[in-house]
């Protein structure tokens, strides 16, 4: 089975090996694993995770911990260069749709190869995509740099 194959995946380093299932993945495949780790990585946080019924939404979870309810948009992404590039819009054949402040509370950022989940709040994108660092820069710039790590909790 697929699932199978890409369990056994261990890539070290930013990006993965040429030729390796994570670069033939198809988008959608993608991005149901993406959506599986961020709910399996909820629930251990004491979130209750539910999934919308139609794919029309702007959100990808529907979770809930002590009355509070929150839309969660998913995006699995294969890190490149100590990055994570995360775009802040959806796309399809047809056409592309850039994200507003209304249409979730919490993009929730899937490093694919570490499995590692990180939480952008809503008030955080104000642009087509942005920019997480898992490793320092290499010019050792701090300002205006989004560092993984500040993102780990919701």
């Amino acid at each position: 089975m697929v699932e199978q194959h890409f369990c056994k995946v261990r890539v070290a380093g930013s990006s993965p090996v040429p030729g390796s299932f994570l670069q033939v993945m198809h988008t959608k495949i993608k991005g149901d694993i993406g959506e599986l780790l961020v709910a399996a990585d909820l629930l251990e946080k004491g979130w209750m995770v539910s999934l919308p019924i139609s794919e029309n939404t702007r959100y990808d979870l529907i979770i809930e911990k002590n009355g509070k309810i929150k839309r969660v948009q998913v995006k699995a992404v294969v890190p490149k260069n100590g990055a994570m590039i995360i775009n802040c819009r959806s796309s399809n054949n047809w056409n592309v749709i850039n994200y507003t402040k209304k249409d979730f509370e919490i993009l929730a950022a899937v490093d694919i190869i570490s499995k590692n989940v990180y939480y952008i709040p809503v008030k955080c994108i104000n642009r087509r995509c942005i920019n997480l660092r898992l490793t320092a820069s290499k010019n050792r710039q701090e300002k205006n740099i989004n560092l993984a790590k500040s993102f780990l909790k919701i």
